[in-house]
């Protein structure tokens, strides 16, 4: 697969998230730019004010605090932009309370990293490969192997439709009748 933005995909690390409180403006801003190379064909990856306010509302994200938003809500708001890709809302609030405790902040800073590196290792694989058969853990817990196939299913989306659209521009380029 030839998608070089999909390939050089960085999202940020928890130490590398601003220490700083951020407006809604802000962290849409922030979020929306770093996940650009995942908007694909018709499928954008964008989020809107609507929707933070909605996952506040669904308890999938903390409330920000003054109007504030902390760098554990860019965490969340991180994961949540991932999985709604594949899953409900209430499948992302099960799943992120199933693999993560939101009140401990060195295990969100933890399992934040660890989800993030997993995908996008598992992302460049899938578009390298066509799946990932990678161990990521050694004797996994069920939470890991849950999480694990939560990766696969969202790799596996993001790799089938970087397809399509390579094969539509194939397509176009050489006048073929779509």
């Amino acid at each position: 697969m030839e998608n070089h933005a999909l390939k050089e995909l960085a999202i940020p690390r928890w130490e590398e998230l601003p220490d700083l409180d951020l407006y809604m403006d802000q962290v849409l801003s922030y979020i929306n730019s770093r996940l650009e190379p995942l908007s694909i064909g018709e499928e954008k990856t964008v989020l809107t004010s609507s929707m933070v306010n909605n996952y506040v509302k669904t308890n999938i994200v903390k409330p920000p605090v003054k109007k504030h938003y902390k760098r554990y809500h860019l965490a969340y708001l991180f994961v949540v932009m991932l999985m709604k890709r594949c899953f409900s809302l209430s499948e992302i609030g099960d799943l992120i309370r199933i693999y993560s405790d939101i009140e401990n902040p060195e295990r969100i800073a933890r399992d934040y990293n660890k989800f993030v590196s997993v995908f996008e290792s598992s992302l460049r694989r899938t578009l390298k490969e066509g799946s990932d058969s990678q161990i990521y853990f050694e004797k996994p817990k069920p939470e890991q192997i849950l999480m694990l196939s939560v990766i696969h299913t969202l790799t596996s989306k993001i790799y089938a439709q970087a397809g399509i659209q390579e094969h539509k521009a194939r397509e176009r380029n050489e006048g073929i009748p779509g």
